[in-house]
């Protein structure tokens, strides 16, 4: 099966689940070429076999698709070295929330951009990859991402909006999976019958949800006069599922007043 040459600028947390990911499933190490500034992030990398590239420019000409995978802040220094650089032919894609098409495209001078946000599950191949835009479908890109779980093409607003809902989830998502561990030790459960307990759990009822509506999965546990009932009466009574839902909320608001902020920086650049 060909592969196309992939060129990660930037393999900090993000980008090193992305190699990481890349690597487990079977992509080619001959094929991915990375640059970061950081001699450790850089050593990480080439003990997974990578090539390590010494310059912005020894990446671009080894590589057919190029991954940005900095900080939002970062990218605009990045976007015009590559401008710089000869990349027309090449296909240029940012993992970074905030920075957008029409901002890479001015910056680096050339309409073959495109954005992704995946997230840190990309490490075991089971990440969410939303990629934009959905009238310029790529199957070389949509291939690469592929290997690191599902993907699915979106307009940009949803791909932003994405960055809350799942992007950021992991974080969300772990910290509900630690008061799960810790009410088990409360129990007496052992500390690591109890991760893989609630490892598991919510591992399955991701596969369960892919198929059966949220409601349907907690009726089928949730028998009358049972301790799932009662369970679920105490989270009801604590107002659980209505405090997330608003901070969620307005986590999502604040990061929306931000991107506005950031969207009106980038039209006075113009």
């Amino acid at each position: 099966m060909n592969t196309a040459n992939i060129g990660i600028i930037g393999v900090g947390k993000l980008g090193f689940s992305l190699v990481q990911g890349l690597v487990k499933s079977g992509y080619p190490v001959s094929s991915i070429h990375v640059f970061d500034k950081s001699k450790s992030m850089l050593d990480r990398a080439a003990e997974l076999g990578l090539k390590i590239c010494g310059s912005l420019e020894e990446l671009v000409s080894l590589s057919n698709i190029i991954i940005i995978s900095v900080r939002p802040n970062d990218v605009e220094g990045v976007a015009r070295e590559l401008a710089k650089i000869r990349v027309e032919g090449k296909k240029v894609v940012s993992t970074a929330a905030f920075v957008s098409l029409r901002a890479l495209e001015e910056l680096i001078g050339t309409p073959s951009v495109y954005r992704a946000m995946p997230n840190i599950a990309a490490e075991v191949n089971s990440s969410f990859t939303a990629l934009s835009p959905p009238n310029r479908k790529d199957i070389g890109i949509e291939k690469i991402f592929t290997y690191i779980g599902v993907v699915e093409w979106v307009d940009e607003q949803v791909l932003d909006a994405l960055t809350i809902t799942s992007s950021s989830t992991p974080a969300v998502v772990a910290e509900l999976m630690d008061a799960f561990v810790l009410a088990s030790l409360r129990a007496g459960v052992p500390l690591d019958v109890a991760m893989r307990s609630v490892a598991m759990v919510f591992q399955g009822i991701g596969k369960l949800a892919e198929q059966k509506e949220l409601w349907s999965i907690r009726n089928t546990v949730a028998t009358p006069g049972g301790t799932t009932v009662r369970l679920l009466q105490k989270i009801y009574e604590h107002g659980v599922k209505e405090r997330l839902l608003s901070a969620l909320v307005e986590a999502y608001e604040e990061f929306s007043k931000k991107l506005s902020e950031y969207r009106e920086k980038e039209s006075k650049k113009e």
